[in-house]
């Protein structure tokens, strides 16, 4: 048995290898997998993340893991503080928790605006002032305004209830709004510096 996860613990793509239970048993202390079947004759194991080490429920083969693998990890070109925000999205997402996953990404997008400089006023304002200053083009404004909406959703009572499609687009629009302005422009500068340009 193995699961090939992004890891709840350490957030890295990883192996989980079966963890090993020990018994006890006339004065010998004998090791086996840490396996165990429900009463509907399925199996239950602990998985070891070959990364960082911590311990994972895992059903089967992969059918359910507790707690619940990250859906894709975060690149490292986006600032930690900004990502800490973004794995909180990605892993409320993943437990169904939508309304806390589209409030976590419209944060992120908040940080990613301060860090370009809009450091008065609310988002709306922030977004509109990256924007009319060239920071932002016109797409990315659009996308940091739709994750805005729906983050407001999750975050104020009497609001629009948050759908799974609305927290997975909210999350996907973020991460391609980071992306754009972190990610791409930290590998657009690593080729021209290892081209001696």
């Amino acid at each position: 048995m193995s699961e090939s996860i992004y890891c709840p613990h350490c957030h890295k793509h990883t192996q989980l290898s079966v963890g090993l239970s020990v018994i006890e048993h006339g004065g010998r202390s004998i090791e086996a997998p840490a396996v165990c079947k429900d009463i509907h004759h399925r199996s239950w194991w602990i998985g070891l993340c070959n990364a960082c080490g911590q311990a994972c429920l895992v059903l089967e083969n992969g059918q359910r893991v507790y707690p619940q693998p990250l859906p894709f990890p975060t690149d490292i070109a986006i600032p930690d503080d900004i990502a800490k925000s973004l794995n909180e999205a990605k892993l409320c997402h993943s437990l169904g928790c939508y309304r806390a996953c589209a409030t976590m990404a419209r944060c992120a997008v908040q940080i990613a605006c301060h860090t370009k400089g809009a450091l008065k006023g609310d988002l709306v304002g922030q977004i509109s002032y990256l924007a009319e200053s060239g920071v932002f083009t016109k797409d990315l404004a659009e996308w940091a305004t739709v994750v805005r909406w729906i983050g407001n959703d999750g975050a104020h009572p009497n609001a629009l209830d948050v759908e799974p499609d609305d927290a997975e687009d909210c999350l996907h629009l973020a991460e391609q709004f980071l992306h754009v302005i972190f990610v791409t422009p930290a590998r657009a500068k690593a080729r021209r510096e290892a081209r001696g340009r």
